[in-house]
């Protein structure tokens, strides 16, 4: 089953961002430990087109628990990044097939 993932960013969360950057990507890396598969992932920006502001991601798990668990060992929800995190079931319709 497919979910999004769309976290957005506190406001005042750049400089925690980035000190966690390494870790929530190595996070991401080790999803299959969750039971997890990390389809796409990427990073919100503001309009200015640089500025972070959030993360989203596209993940395939048997279930909402363990996405839920995924996205509560994140190294930016741990540590405060996210002000807001919304998770829901994805049901794909276009786009390239997946393997």
């Amino acid at each position: 089953m497919l979910f999004v993932v769309h976290a957005t960013d506190k406001k005042d969360a750049m400089t925690t961002r980035a000190k966690f950057y390494r870790a929530h990507r190595i996070h991401l890396d080790k999803a299959e430990d969750h039971a997890v598969g990390v389809v796409t992932a990427g990073t919100l920006v503001a309009d200015d087109g640089q500025t972070p502001a959030g993360s989203v991601f596209v993940v395939e798990a048997q279930n909402r628990a363990a996405v839920d668990a995924f996205v509560r060992s994140d190294p930016y929800h741990v540590n405060g990044v996210w002000e807001r995190v919304q998770i829901h079931v994805y049901n794909k319709k276009r786009g390239t097939p997946m393997a």
